[in-house]
């Protein structure tokens, strides 16, 4: 049986208007653009940074809207590799889009809040600081990444899975960053900590998971 062709126009306009907001970031913010792409390799962007860091600055703005357009169209590409073929549907890709960008800002505003509330809002905004950096990292590299998937290697199921890993690698090591600055306080808080982990961490991806399952987006 011959696989139904399925239009790629949603893939270049996501690539296109992902290329347009990077260019806006390079022009307003060269030079921690340029600190940020190395946000990996070491901490002297966290450092740099997070002392004149706002809750979602222009910067933070745009590249978290790049993470949300890349990680949407990241996660058509992934079920057509590993379900089956699907058309990238407007009203679906948007409902999917807003579900990415509001349940991370959801996230980040109850750790604000609980931050605020127990008066431990210097530590959880250098946690939130440094997770919305491992996000906005992730979407710069999902970029590449789709264009790749789609137009090179035609949904390749392996090279979809590698995907995953390298988004989970950024993500792990992010955390990592966040345990390493804030070890003390983790340590003097380590069962509040896991219960952080389970419930803001882990939890609402448990939740999308299930209500994309049951609304058969999966």
């Amino acid at each position: 049986m011959l696989r139904e062709v399925i239009s790629n126009d949603g893939y270049v306009l996501c690539g296109l208007l992902s290329l347009i907001l990077l260019l806006i970031v390079k022009i307003l913010h060269s030079r921690r653009l340029i600190d940020f792409l190395g946000f990996l390799g070491n901490s002297n962007y966290l450092r740099i940074y997070l002392k004149d860091h706002s809750f979602f600055d222009s910067f933070d703005s745009l590249l978290f809207f790049n993470f949300c357009l890349n990680g949407t169209a990241f996660g058509y590409i992934a079920h057509i590799a590993l379900v089956g073929d699907v058309a990238m549907n407007g009203s679906v890709f948007f409902m999917s889009f807003g579900l990415i960008a509001l349940g991370l800002l959801l996230k980040i505003g109850v750790e604000l809040l609980i931050g605020f509330v127990f008066d431990l809002y210097k530590p959880l905004n250098v946690l939130t600081f440094q997770q919305i950096s491992s996000i906005n990292f992730v979407g710069i590299l999902l970029l590449p990444m789709n264009a790749l998937i789609v137009f090179h290697l035609n949904f390749d199921k392996s090279a979809v899975l590698i995907g995953v890993l390298l988004v989970l690698f950024v993500l792990i090591m992010g955390m990592v960053k966040t345990i390493q600055s804030n070890l003390k306080l983790i340590l003097g808080n380590f069962l509040y900590f896991i219960l952080y982990i389970c419930t803001l961490e882990f939890g609402p991806y448990v939740i999308i998971y299930n209500y994309l399952s049951k609304s058969n987006y999966l």
